[in-house]
């Protein structure tokens, strides 16, 4: 009931809204949200640190997509608001133009809730448009192949394994597409996998056992260094690597560190006229 008053409101802005109100033009980034303060600041708040810097013209405001995060700053005092929150706020206050950025990494589940918000409230704008994920074309794929790859290569009976969340929809494939990018290209001691999609970390293991490879180095393929990274690729998958007697190590480092992969995604903004 509040945000249908809310909804009404803003209907009654829209048709008070000025001529110079209509060209007022925002940036909406939308993160999955972190409720780690540390990794929080060395990712997602410099992303739209970033966004600021880089686009001075419009006004930049961020959303987290997770209720869950959401809730938990809340009870610590900080409040995020949800894309749609988000976006009514932009209207209420003016803004006719609004380019949502989401800083997901491929084409899954927060993605498609991303595109969906901004379909729920494209009739207030004049204009709305959405981004996409950081692995979306195949373009994107060899450039984070690129960053990832940089000045790095292990040495004999070594390799480094990027670790990325994964799902059960055909855009987990997206990762055993960068796996194979990263061979085409010659970099055949690095791999990528999944904790919950494809190629697994039995696939994994059994490609790092043909290359006898002994030490290993884990690397989460996610924006921040959350719960993922501890309990799972510093947690599970460690444990998991040791007992079938590799040496491990976590390079506890987000991709939203990497001021390369911060700007490939702010590349993806197109804010018009």
């Amino acid at each position: 009931m509040k945000k249908l008053l809310f909804l009404f409101l803003l209907l009654g802005g829209s048709l008070a809204a000025g001529a110079q109100e209509a060209a007022r033009t925002a940036l909406l980034v939308t993160h999955y949200g972190s409720s780690d303060e540390q990794t929080r600041a060395l990712t997602l708040d410099a992303l739209t640190r970033d966004a600021r810097q880089r686009f001075p013209q419009a006004e930049v405001r961020e959303a987290y997509i997770s209720p869950v995060v959401r809730r938990r700053l809340a009870g610590r005092g900080i409040h995020k608001d949800s894309p749609v929150d988000a976006l009514m706020r932009l209207r209420a206050e003016g803004f006719r133009r609004v380019f949502v950025l989401s800083t997901t990494i491929i084409e899954g589940g927060e993605m498609a809730s991303v595109r969906a918000d901004a379909a729920r409230m494209a009739p207030f704008f004049d204009r709305i448009e959405v981004g996409n994920p950081l692995l979306f074309s195949v373009a994107d794929c060899q450039r984070v192949v690129d960053i990832l790859t940089r000045g790095e290569e292990p040495g004999r009976g070594e390799a480094v394994v990027f670790v990325g969340h994964g799902n059960q929809l055909p855009s987990t494939a997206t990762y055993a597409m960068l796996d194979y990018m990263m061979r085409a290209a010659g970099h055949d001691r690095f791999h990528v996998s999944t904790i919950e999609g494809y190629p697994t970390l039995a696939t994994t293991v059994a490609q790092l056992k043909r290359e006898r490879v002994r030490r290993v180095t884990l690397v989460p393929l996610l924006l921040v260094c959350g719960n993922h990274t501890k309990e799972d690729i510093a947690g599970t998958w460690r444990a998991e690597l040791e007992r079938q007697g590799f040496e491990v190590t976590v390079r506890m480092q987000g991709l939203g560190e990497n001021a390369d992969i911060r700007a490939l995604y702010l590349d993806d903004v197109a804010l018009g006229d």
